[in-house]
């Protein structure tokens, strides 16, 4: 009666041993997926990690293929294809996620599927298909443009929104908005302009301020000829004023003499 429990239970056991590797036998996948943040208007990768956690096989002609259910927003390639991932063993790929510049703002999700095939090495056939599908997050943050900022001369100062950011000649990435944009120097001034920003888009800006300074100049010299030439006028004009005055002058003395010339010559 034991003997026959023991030999029983050796069945069992082998059976349960001969299950357990058949089971492991059959490639398992499991996939995981990265969190990116997109600005809008660029791409961004999302980063995905395959593996086969069976232990004992390999999984074959794996296909990944996402989704994403958006406006505006584009996942590239359709697909990937892998040969083979081993037993055991993790495979990464990556996709292009591009988010146009009216892409919505916010946190968003997509799928994954992944089909792949066991291999039947006794009938020498490919058996599947089997799928898995992984849903995966990615976020939709502002975007920026890009001012390509520019002087005469070189080396201005730029402050962007009061922040010193560097020197002309210079590319700058201002978060899309509205800004406020200053070139500055000791010896030239301050220049500042009031700008929009959209995400994705590109600027230029150039500021001459040797050109500005020549006006000044020009402006300072046409006052002071227009000034000379006002006061040369005004001193012409006093300048016939005492003249005209001498003559009056000469003209009532002249008549006073005539007079008395005439009296005394009657009394004589």
């Amino acid at each position: 009666m034991i003997n026959m429990f023991k030999k029983s239970l050796f069945i069992l056991l082998i059976c349960i041993i001969l299950n357990i590797v058949s089971v492991s036998a059959v490639p398992y996948l499991d996939a995981s997926a990265s969190t990116p943040k997109i600005e809008r208007g660029s791409i961004e990768r999302i980063y995905l990690e395959i593996e086969e956690v069976g232990g004992i096989s390999s999984a074959y002609n794996i296909t990944a293929v996402p989704e994403i259910y958006e406006d505006n927003i584009k996942i590239t390639p359709k697909n990937i294809e892998i040969p083979v991932i081993n037993d055991g063993t993790v495979i990464r790929v990556s996709f292009k996620i591009n988010a146009s510049k009216n892409a919505e703002l916010g946190e968003k999700s997509g799928k994954i599927f992944i089909q792949y095939y066991d291999y039947d090495s006794e009938n020498e056939v490919f058996l599947g298909p089997k799928t898995i599908k992984k849903e995966f997050n990615y976020v939709i943050i502002e975007g920026r443009g890009i001012y390509s900022i520019d002087s005469n001369p070189k080396n201005m100062s730029i402050y962007v929104d009061g922040n010193y950011v560097g020197n002309t000649p210079l590319n700058v990435s201002i978060k899309e908005g509205n800004h406020f944009l200053r070139l500055s120097s000791e010896i030239f001034g301050n220049y500042s302009e009031k700008v929009t920003v959209y995400a994705g888009e590109n600027y230029n800006l150039f500021k001459n301020f040797e050109e500005s300074e020549k006006i000044e100049i020009s402006e300072n010299i046409s006052i002071s000829e227009n000034t000379s030439k006002n006061v040369s006028e005004v001193s012409e004009i006093s300048k016939n004023i005492e003249f005209n005055g001498i003559l009056v002058y000469l003209g009532f003395l002249l008549a006073a003499l005539v007079v008395i010339f005439i009296f005394t010559k009657d009394k004589y």
